[in-house]
């Protein structure tokens, strides 16, 4: 029996061994099923990032796609709301990342979308996140603290690249 809010593709805890990530570009996306989780860089129209506040620190939204959910959009989205309450405008891709965490003959993939946020709902603290900040991207690469900073400093990048300018007021 599956419920609503199961992990697709559960990691399995205490896993040894390391694996390699691979880095393909914002394009073509995998299929689907072949994705095990997304992420998205959401900027204010400021130009700040709206981040979460986790336990290992402060990282960019995203997470597992769960059970019953048909796009990498629709898991941005709900991560999106979950961990930092915002509501999202176009998602533009960014970055695929092939991972050989379950075998060279089992490839998956994580996926890096880009977008503005349209709205940040009113804030309620729940299981996803202590909290969210919102910071200068600069400012976030500094304080990142995740398993490779220059894997994080090459998405912001990216994704701050992949968004189209703001006309001028």
């Amino acid at each position: 029996m599956t419920t609503a809010g199961e992990d697709r593709r559960p990691v399995r805890s205490g896993r040894g061994g390391t694996t390699t990530l691979t880095c393909l570009g914002p394009a073509p996306d995998p299929p689907f099923e072949r994705v095990t989780s997304a992420s998205v860089v959401a900027v204010t129209d400021d130009g700040r990032l709206v981040v979460a506040e986790l336990a290992r620190g402060l990282d960019i939204p995203g997470g597992h796609v769960q059970r019953g959910e048909s796009s990498i959009d629709e898991t941005v989205r709900r991560e999106a709301w979950e961990e930092v309450r915002a509501r999202l405008g176009v998602l533009h891709p960014v970055e695929v990342i092939e991972s050989d965490y379950f075998g060279a003959d089992d490839l998956t993939y994580m996926v890096i979308r880009a977008a503005r946020v349209t709205e940040l709902g009113p804030w309620e603290s729940g299981h996803e996140s202590a909290g969210r900040t919102l910071i200068e991207p600069e400012e976030f690469l500094r304080r990142y603290r995740g398993g490779d900073p220059a894997l994080m400093r090459h998405l912001v990048t990216a994704a701050l690249a992949a968004l189209p300018r703001l006309p001028d007021l």
